[in-house]
């Protein structure tokens, strides 16, 4: 098993961990503040997510990518990085704090405003946290990377639970809890730090490539957190010019994109992993001049992206509607899973492919692809003014990121030539969703409960479609036989050649 396998694996179980706990804690929510007040803390939480990608995106990166091909200059980076993200982070507040009525005013329920202020001390510890996660990001440190983001779920839960007994409104303790929870891993990402015998140097040469390297990917991902702010503001806008009143959109809105919705990002957490730990092997190769490297990585990656989210497609299709039942008891949340389930092929592979742009440079060309797939998704829905639903959000937004999966990947094969080898795997998987479809409704209509059906017919599903895409060739398992050893290597397909660990 070589080094990236490993890595993934690790980052694997422990975000698979971390997402686990955090959909847990997002069924509490739903549960104790209902759909209105998770509509309210979605609105909330999108701009805050505007401020803290503004404040951390572009920094953690550059660290790591400098830390990767030069560890020597680590501790001057990282000092300039902490000088930075603790400076812009006492101006984003004092911003916040001095125009809070007319940012305020922007929102459809005033009481979001009032928990972005709750929420604001955590931009410092953030500011800290990103900071020293880049060097053992750049380290390869996944280990301690993945155990402080676990540590931080599992405080925010804590606190969470705490601030309920301490707050008479429930929404304000959940925010609240954000800063707690962001206070305890910036606490535990530098012990991490400083226990591994590192040390903070002089910044002095390190300010000017730190802040004009780490720009473009700060716009890109800061767009990326106004356009969902954007989304949590013109959704509701959407829904009320078709009839809706304030109430009813926040109800619409907060059962589809705060409660579904983040059920499509659970079963697609490997590739959130492998985008992770991509980038500082990635950037290495690149930065060495490996091109068959290079093309190996990117042509597994995207291969692998499509299967692990194809495999999973017809499962949630067929149990979308009784998992929004059984986990929230909404009827409605349950509807639009199903409907969103398609839209777990293009998550997956637009989440890879940006993620291999910005390793190979192409941090500007992620920006514009992105822009690109968002203007597409806003003239469609609001091209369908005062007829519009939570469908064609679907639409629109599968839309988008098809778009932006398509001009990545032209922009990645003219920087590597790599060959578009996961057209094969994606094809096989898409022919065997509908009998695989078919197989899960099966199956959960012929076991009686609650439960027990959705588990079965779950794990059911993707057995089937797992098992179609090896039969088939979408999935390959070839053994290579060395003089010394034997070894045991995963492939997406078969080839010809022998493969050197």
């Amino acid at each position: 098993m070589n080094s990236m396998t490993k890595a993934v694996m690790t980052m694997t179980a422990f975000t698979f961990a971390e997402r686990t706990l955090g959909f847990l804690f997002k069924i509490y929510l739903s549960r104790e503040i209902g759909a209105v007040g998770m509509g309210i803390y979605s609105v909330a939480l999108s701009f805050f997510f505007v401020l803290i990608t503004l404040l951390t995106s572009g920094i953690p990166l550059v660290v790591s990518k400098q830390t990767a091909t030069n560890k020597e200059q680590s501790g001057g980076v990282c000092s300039a990085a902490l000088i930075f993200e603790l400076a812009t982070a006492l101006i984003v507040c004092l911003l916040v704090v001095t125009f809070q009525k007319p940012i305020g005013s922007l929102f459809a329920e005033r009481q979001s405003m009032t928990l972005v202020i709750v929420m604001l001390p955590a931009l410092v510890f953030s500011g800290v946290y990103s900071a020293l996660r880049g060097v053992l990001w750049g380290e390869k440190r996944f280990m301690s990377v993945s155990a402080v983001e676990l540590i931080e779920q599992v405080a925010r839960i804590i606190g969470c639970v705490v601030l309920f007994s301490l707050f008479s409104d429930k929404t304000t303790a959940v925010a609240a809890s954000m800063t707690v929870a962001c206070a305890v891993s910036a606490v535990a990402v530098a012990l991490f730090y400083f226990c591994g015998k590192r040390k903070l140097k002089s910044p002095k040469t390190h300010f000017k490539p730190l802040i004009a390297t780490s720009v473009p990917i700060t716009l890109s991902r800061t767009t990326s957190s106004i356009n969902n702010y954007i989304i949590a503001i013109a959704m509701p806008f959407l829904l009320m010019s078709s009839g809706l009143n304030s109430e009813q959109s926040m109800y619409v809105f907060g059962s589809c994109v705060g409660m579904a919705l983040p059920l499509l990002y659970l079963p697609i957490t490997v590739v959130g992993s492998l985008a992770f730990v991509m980038i500082p092997t990635l950037s290495e190769s690149y930065a060495l001049g490996d091109k068959k490297s290079m093309c190996r990585q990117i042509e597994n990656a995207l291969s692998f992206s499509v299967i692990i989210a194809a495999i999973v497609l017809p499962a949630y299709m067929a149990l979308g509607e009784p998992l929004g039942i059984f986990i929230y008891n909404n009827t409605d949340a349950g509807i639009f899973l199903k409907k969103s389930a398609w839209l777990l092929l293009p998550l997956a592979f637009e989440n890879i492919a940006s993620s291999m742009l910005n390793s190979l440079d192409l941090e500007k060309k992620s920006l514009i692809n992105y822009l690109i797939g968002a203007v597409t998704m806003y003239v469609i829905c609001f091209a369908f003014y005062s007829r519009f639903d939570m469908d064609v959000f679907i639409l629109a937004f599968g839309l988008s990121l098809i778009l932006s999966s398509v001009l990545d990947v032209i922009d990645i094969k003219r920087r590597t030539g790599f060959k578009l080898k996961f057209f094969k795997p994606l094809f096989i998987c898409l022919a065997a969703a509908y009998p695989a479809w078919l197989f899960t409704k099966y199956v959960h209509s012929i076991i009686p409960g609650t439960v027990l059906p959705i588990i079965v017919a779950g794990i059911g599903g993707v057995c089937f479609s797992t098992l179609a895409a090896v039969i088939f060739g979408a999935v390959d398992f070839e053994m290579t036989v060395s003089k010394k050893r034997k070894k045991h290597l995963p492939l997406f397909r078969k080839n010809k050649r022998k493969t050197a660990s």
